[in-house]
């Protein structure tokens, strides 16, 4: 997977993991099962078997800093983040983005990533929406009240009082309320919508491709 610059370049280090607080096989295998990926496509991404990648996440072989590179790679993370470091945040998955932007809610599932948002949350995406395509997961910082005036806009994931929510650009319309325009042509705008939160989209993450 691809992320911003600072996870980009080689890790400065050598020899063999150590693992912290969690065991680094442990955290691979998290990885990519909250990522959705099978032995064999993580195999396939990495330029190794299913078979090797089965015994790196139990523990059968040790896991040098050459496959932590690979792993971190693809998993879009600092090598660091796979040996528990406890600074991880887990960040709440509010949904699933499919046709016309409209979520699909996801109660009580997470998302681990190291990210610089006081309140993030994060959203799968399943369809393509205007630049987003399947398999990107989107991070946002999540606002409330009159802090949404700041999002006037951008594009956010918002909580549309008694409503669905929606990845949409943000207009400010009348009486505090906004007008919801859809990313991708063909889609719904939805004005003078009241908005319990919204988040402003900060990080994509994307599939290798």
């Amino acid at each position: 997977m691809s992320v911003g610059s600072r996870f980009g370049g080689r890790w400065p280090g050598h020899g063999l993991a150590k693992p912290g607080n969690e065991s680094v096989h442990n955290r691979l295998r998290h990885f990519r099962k909250t990522r959705g990926l099978t032995l064999a496509e993580v195999a396939q991404r990495i330029g190794t078997t299913p078979q090797t990648v089965s015994r790196l996440e139990t523990d059968v072989m040790t896991v040098s800093t050459d496959w932590l590179e690979r792993f971190a790679t693809l998993y879009g993370v600092h090598p660091a983040d796979l040996l528990g470091s406890p600074q991880r945040p887990a960040i709440e998955v509010v949904g699933r983005v499919g046709a016309n932007g409209i979520l699909t809610e996801t109660p009580g599932e997470t998302y681990e990533h190291e990210i610089l948002a006081e309140r993030p949350i994060a959203v799968y995406v399943d369809r393509p929406c205007g630049p987003f395509l399947a398999g990107d997961i989107l991070i946002a910082n999540r606002l409330e009240g009159r802090d949404i005036d700041n999002l006037a806009g951008a594009n956010c994931i918002a909580a549309v009082r008694g409503g669905p929510q929606l990845l949409r650009r943000l207009i400010r319309g009348d009486g505090g309320t906004f007008t919801l325009v859809p990313l991708e042509a063909g889609g719904d705008v939805r004005y003078n919508q009241t908005l319990d939160w919204a988040a402003r989209l900060v990080l994509r993450i994307q599939p290798l491709r």
